[in-house]
């Protein structure tokens, strides 16, 4: 096979396919001093698939995370869509979506599926950042790589960088500590800084949204990513409803990744950001439910400060 022909098989099940040799990737990982584990498969296959921009905002009632999460999990989309294809196919691979030990972001840009933007993200010239990245790599040799063009570059644009709430990003450099999107994932508790400065019930779009690449973009929509309703979460849900009846009733969606903790505690900074004190009673019977330390101690400020 050559790759070409790998490249127009993949190119109907996804929006973007770069074809390199593994090692390639390997040897510059290991220029860039990255640990990643060692691979025997010689063929390494970058993919991106699209989704939309979607504004939908945050309500007394129902709190939104980003609008990356919204439709079916795409963990669950990319890897289905990957097996679809590695079935037909026939050879043995292995794949990784997001949350495996290789560096997605390195093999896109050798791969030339984009270039690495100032707001860390890969950033095609057809799609933006707007799209999820997959990896596979395939029992093949191919004689050739299946480079795409890289011609652009954030150039001196600086825009994600000043709209950045939590100052995370600057010219050549990222404290992911600060990252929003960072630490509203992790699991522990808030500082008083962190509390004020989060707007979103899980990750952050900001970035996203002031680019300049990402104009006219965010438009291509795949089935698996329809809005299904469970886009917006419901307070009162987060916290009456056991760890199994929310998932059971947001099912599919890939902001439960971290566990409804996670979004409980978030979803309580902005309940105070809204200074909305009638759910105070709601996170103090939570308060004495969940014995989470670092959530414990994330509920105690913020339920002082609605008091107040």
């Amino acid at each position: 096979m050559k790759a070409k022909e790998l490249y127009d098989i993949f190119s109907n099940t996804f929006d973007v396919v770069g074809i390199i040799n593994t090692k390639t990737y390997l040897a510059e990982a290991k220029k860039m001093h990255k640990e990643v584990p060692d691979e025997t498969y010689p063929t390494m296959v970058v993919l991106g698939l699209a989704y939309p921009f979607r504004r939908i905002n945050h309500t007394r009632t129902h709190l939104v995370p980003s609008f990356y999460t919204f439709g079916m999990d795409y963990h669950t989309v990319l890897k289905n869509r990957i097996k679809q294809v590695m079935d037909e196919l026939d050879l043995a691979y292995h794949m990784g979506v997001d949350n495996h030990p290789h560096d997605e972001r390195l093999a896109a840009v050798l791969a030339g599926v984009g270039f690495f933007g100032k707001n860390q993200l890969i950033i095609n010239q057809d799609l933006g950042s707007y799209m999820f990245l997959g990896i596979v790599f395939i029992d093949i040799k191919l004689e050739h790589e299946f480079k795409l063009d890289i011609t652009d570059d954030c150039g001196t644009c600086r825009r994600c960088i000043d709209a950045c709430p939590t100052q995370a990003l600057d010219e050549g450099s990222y404290d992911m500590n600060k990252c929003m999107s960072h630490f509203n994932q992790a699991k522990k508790a808030l500082t008083t800084d962190e509390i004020s400065s989060n707007v979103s019930l899980f990750g952050c779009d900001i970035c996203q949204m002031v680019c300049p690449k990402n104009i006219k973009k965010g438009v291509l929509l795949h089935p698996e990513f329809e809005l299904s309703g469970k886009e917006m979460v419901s307070i009162v849900d987060l916290f009456t409803l056991s760890e199994k009846e929310f998932k059971s009733k947001y099912n599919d969606m890939s902001y439960l990744w971290k566990g409804k903790t996670v979004l409980m505690r978030n979803a309580a900074t902005l309940i105070l950001k809204q200074k909305n004190q009638s759910y105070t009673p709601l996170l103090e019977f939570s308060l004495q439910k969940h014995d989470v330390p670092w959530y414990q101690a994330t509920l105690k400020t913020i339920i002082e400060a609605l008091k107040k």
